[in-house]
């Protein structure tokens, strides 16, 4: 082959690979511009949330002890009284309910059983108060093995869990043993009957210190024994009740972290998980449709000056923390798919669509972290169209927001 020929090859190569070049580049497809994130570190946390109310954690009725009519009642709601001190009520008995044999053993029998309440009661304060010395013993410990390394942080918030726990049932252990107490006050009160013949009231005193929460009965009448008179509540103690949907209420276990929010001060307030209810009920949502609820009391764990304007009977939420990751690898919800029951994401991988299936963990109202499938930097799509397919070109414009 002489050089003119291989030069004339040489420039028929070079035209036909031009050629093929130019044949790529016009009906090659415009890339897809999609919006895209980058999959990052970062704290997630699981929770639920419902609404409910605040209320009275320790609330005492006083009920008329025996039949007879009441004097008018002067005390108003928001009042306060002093336990053994202030006179919540008065009450004269009639002629015909005065004390007959029957009725003061009857009395008598309502005193021993309530001394007996108040001996369980009693017996009741003496184990909180052991399991609290067990469970601050046990903190103790833990505290010293973590301070030296041999414990982890888990047991150690366990063990400060389980002792703040403990220190709760003392606190409802105390509550009960007084409501006891007063239970035995009001019936030592019924043998007061004989006194009245001198036609002198029965002055009922307050079993308790704190605040008169309600009056049910305020004018002058006869009243049988037994009836409601007033409520009496330590504003101190304030829980929230909250009615959360039964299938989020399934994940809620005792000693749980939680927050109260949205109850009209400046921040959430610092609670935990006091008790879950085991009975459901139905409830009818504002848009007519039952749900079965569970009501979940909360109990506050910061200082009264926070919450210095909460009440009973205020409006709050609250929010359970189920699980709570601070070094999670997150995606930005928007990002997620389901793809064959699971989950899946469009990775960018050189400018082309890969679908890539993962495993989430928790999820949050923004991000969802990541066990397997992603690591970090990874560049995914958020909130992709129906052209976006694997395969494929797209342009990417990166989403300032952290998932």
């Amino acid at each position: 082959m002489t050089s003119a020929s291989i030069r004339r090859l040489a420039i028929a190569i070079v035209l036909g690979a031009g050629f093929v070049a130019l044949l790529i580049f016009l009906f090659q497809p415009d890339p897809i511009p999609v919006e895209t994130a980058l999959v990052r570190k970062g704290m997630i946390r699981q929770s639920v949330s419902d609404q409910g109310i605040a209320r009275a954690s320790d609330a005492f009725v006083v009920s008329a002890p025996v039949s007879g009519r009441l004097e008018r009642l002067t005390l108003k709601p928001g009042d306060r009284v002093a336990a053994g001190e202030t006179v919540v009520a008065r009450l004269r008995p009639a002629q015909a309910e005065f004390l007959d044999p029957r009725s003061r053993a009857q009395a008598e029998a309502r005193v021993a059983a309530a001394e007996a309440s108040a001996l369980a009661a009693q017996s009741e304060v003496n184990r909180t108060k052991a399991e609290l010395q067990r469970a601050q013993s046990n903190y103790d410990r833990v505290r010293r093995l973590a301070d030296r390394g041999t414990a982890s942080i888990d047991a150690l918030e366990s063990a400060e869990t389980a002792a703040k726990v403990a220190e709760d049932q003392v606190s409802a252990a105390e509550a009960s043993l007084k409501a006891r107490i007063a239970e035995l006050d009001a019936a030592r009160a019924a043998l007061i009957g004989p006194m009245t013949t001198t036609g002198e009231p029965i002055e009922i005193l307050a079993p308790v210190s704190g605040f008169i929460r309600r009056v049910f009965q305020e004018s002058e009448r006869v009243v049988p024994a037994g009836t409601s008179l007033l409520e009496i509540s330590d504003p101190h103690a304030i829980e929230a009740a909250i009615d959360f949907l039964s299938e989020d209420a399934v994940l809620i276990r005792e000693g749980q972290p939680a927050e109260i929010y949205d109850w009209g001060g400046p921040s959430a307030l610092g609670a935990v998980v006091r008790r879950v209810e085991p009975q459901g009920f139905t409830k009818v949502s504002a848009l007519g449709v039952e749900e079965q609820r569970v009501t979940v009391v909360l109990q506050i764990s910061q200082p009264r000056a926070d919450w210095q304007g909460l009440g009973p009977g205020y409006r709050v939420w609250g929010r359970v923390i189920l699980r709570q990751n601070e070094d999670a690898l997150l995606v930005p919800l928007g990002s997620l798919i389901r793809d064959a029951g699971g989950w899946a994401v469009f990775h960018v991988v050189d400018g082309h669509i890969v679908l890539t299936r993962i495993e989430i963990g928790a999820v949050s109202g923004q991000a969802a972290e990541i066990l397997t499938g992603l690591k970090e930097g990874d560049e995914v799509v958020q909130f992709p169209s129906d052209r976006v397919k694997p395969g494929v070109l797209v342009e990417t414009q990166r989403s300032e927001g952290r998932p």
